[in-house]
C-alpha cells in the first residue's frame, strides 16, 4: 500500500513555471480570532510575496485582543492589506468569517491560510497559481508544522506527513476528499458552487474538508508540492491543546462521502491490524518468526518513508523514530474518536 502511494505521488507531474505564464490578481484570506502575535510574526512573510498583484484580507472574526491595531499598523506601508469585521459573532466556526472575506475579495482566485502560518518562500502565490489552469480550478497545497525537539512536535509531525501521503495520493487518483485550510487556492466561482456553510452551522471545523467534498469534479483538484509553494504552520507545544485540535478535526469524517470513509477506514485498519497483529505473536511461542518478519516490514517501510522525506521535507530525527510515533498515534487516535462521542467542541479557536 505505501509503495503504491510512493510511486504515484514520485511520479506526480508538476506544473512547470512559465516565466511569462499569466499571473492573474490574487485574494488572499486569513480568518483571525485573537491572533494579535501570530499576525505580528508573519504577516509580513505574506505581504512581501513576489507577485505582481494580490491582496490580502484578514477577516476579524470577533477578537477580544488588539488584532484590529495590528493590522492598521501593517496597513501604513501596505496599502494592498484590508481589514474587514465579522458579522455572525455567534458562529461556532470559522465559515461565517470566510465567506464573507470570499464575498469581499476583489479577484476571482482565492488563496487561503492562517494567522499562525508563514510561506516558506516568496514565490509561494506564483507556485500555487501555476497550478490554477484551465483544467484544474481547485489546487490543494502542503502546510507542515515548525519543528521543535519534543516528543509531540515529532507525533505531529508524523501525522502531517501521513495525513499528506493520503489526501496528495486520492487527490491524484482524481478522488480528493480534504483539503488543508492553511493553504488551499481555487476560483472564487466554485466556492459559491459548493460551500453549504449554512447546513453546517453546528460544525467547528470542516470549512476546508466539506468544501472539496461538495465539489462535483474532483478530477479538477490539483496538487502542487513544489517546496517554494508550502506554508508552515505553527504546532501545539501541549498535549491538551493538540487533543482539542485533533478532536475539533476529526468531527468532520463522519460527513465525508462513503468512498474516502472507507479509504481512511482501509488504511487505519491496516496499522491496526499490523501492530495488534505483532503483539499478539510476540507474547506467543511464535515471538521469533514474528520479530524476524516485524524487522523486514520495519525495514520496507523505512525505505519508503525516506522517499517521502524528500517530497515533504519531514526532519529526518522524525524518521528515525517513525515505528514508535505511529503505534504511539494509533492508539492516541482511538482514545480522540471515542472521547469525541462524549465531548462536543464549542469553537474553532
Amino acid at each position: 500500500m505505501q509503495f503504491k502511494y510512493l510511486k504515484r505521488i514520485s511520479n506526480y507531474k508538476k506544473t512547470p513555471f512559465k516565466p511569462h505564464q499569466d499571473k492573474r490578481p490574487v485574494s488572499i484570506i486569513i480568518c483571525a480570532k485573537n491572533e494579535e502575535v501570530n499576525l505580528s510574526s508573519n504577516l509580513e512573510f505574506i505581504l512581501n510575496q513576489h507577485y505582481p498583484t494580490f491582496e490580502v484580507i484578514v477577516v476579524n472574526d470577533y477578537s477580544t485582543d488588539s488584532t484590529s491595531e495590528v493590522i492598521k499598523t501593517f496597513q501604513n506601508n501596505y496599502p494592498n492589506l484590508r481589514l474587514i469585521h465579522a458579522i455572525a459573532e455567534n458562529s461556532k466556526s470559522k465559515r461565517s468569517a470566510l465567506k464573507l472575506g470570499i464575498l469581499k475579495s476583489k479577484y476571482n482566485r482565492i488563496l487561503l491560510t492562517d494567522a499562525d502560518c508563514k510561506p516558506t518562500s516568496k514565490f509561494w502565490i506564483t507556485e500555487m497559481n501555476t497550478c490554477l489552469t484551465k483544467k484544474f480550478n481547485c489546487v490543494l497545497g502542503y502546510s507542515p508544522y515548525e519543528y521543535k525537539s519534543t516528543f509531540l512536535n515529532k507525533m505531529i509531525q508524523w501525522e502531517t506527513l501521513q495525513t499528506g501521503i493520503l489526501y496528495s495520493y486520492r487527490a491524484i487518483e482524481g478522488k480528493a476528499y480534504m483539503s488543508v485550510g492553511r493553504n488551499v487556492m481555487y476560483q472564487k466561482s466554485i466556492f459559491l458552487e459548493s460551500e453549504n456553510f449554512e447546513k453546517e452551522r453546528g460544525l467547528t471545523s470542516g470549512d476546508d474538508d466539506l468544501l472539496i467534498q461538495n465539489i462535483k469534479d474532483k478530477s479538477k483538484i490539483s496538487l502542487c508540492l513544489n517546496p517554494e509553494s508550502f506554508v508552515l504552520s505553527q504546532p501545539k507545544t501541549t498535549w491538551k491543546s493538540w487533543w482539542k485540535q485533533k478532536q475539533r478535526h476529526y468531527s468532520t469524517s463522519p460527513f465525508y462521502d462513503k468512498s474516502s470513509q472507507l479509504f481512511l477506514g482501509g488504511y487505519h485498519f491496516s496499522q491496526f491490524l499490523f501492530w495488534s497483529t505483532f503483539l499478539i505473536l510476540c507474547l506467543s511461542k511464535e515471538w521469533m518468526p514474528a520479530l524476524f518478519i516485524f524487522g523486514i516490514a520495519i525495514v520496507a517501510k523505512s525505505l519508503i518513508t525516506v522517499q517521502f522525506e524528500k517530497v515533504f521535507k519531514v526532519p529526518k530525527s522524525v524518521l528515525w523514530i517513525w515505528p514508535i510515533l505511529e503505534a504511539s498515534l494509533l492508539i492516541l487516535q482511538m482514545g480522540i474518536g471515542i472521547s469525541g462521542i462524549f465531548q462536543k467542541q464549542k469553537s474553532w479557536q
